[in-house]
């Protein structure tokens, strides 16, 4: 969801679990910035990214965030195939273990209003 803000995540009542995971991970992982949960989401959302493209999106991710959701080993970089083009990022196992999701596909739809 694009608001005044940038983007966010809308929980829709059937993904109760996921605000509550999410919620958790803020806790755990960063705890005094909620940066980082924006950025999981759209890279899950779009990825591979580049951090132009999260930038392009909305999201202008700090490269220290990058950084620190890669040692968390929440993001994983993925190289460029053009040596001159930026890294991309996906995320990684650990990510869908973090938030209980057997695939990407459990992800709630972006796109789709919320309930």
């Amino acid at each position: 969801m694009a608001g005044s803000r940038g983007f966010g995540i809308i929980h829709r009542r059937q993904h109760g679990t996921l605000r509550i995971l999410a919620d958790q991970f803020r806790e755990r992982y960063c705890p005094q910035n909620e940066i980082p949960i924006d950025v999981l989401a759209l890279v899950a959302w779009h990825q591979p990214v580049a951090r132009d493209k999260l930038v392009d999106l909305g999201c202008d991710a700090a490269p220290t965030t990058l950084r620190l959701l890669v040692r968390r080993g929440l993001l994983e970089l993925v190289p460029a195939a053009d040596k001159a083009a930026e890294p991309s990022y996906r995320t990684t196992a650990k990510f869908l273990e973090v938030f209980k999701l057997d695939s990407l596909a459990d992800l709630p739809d972006p796109a789709a209003p919320p309930a």
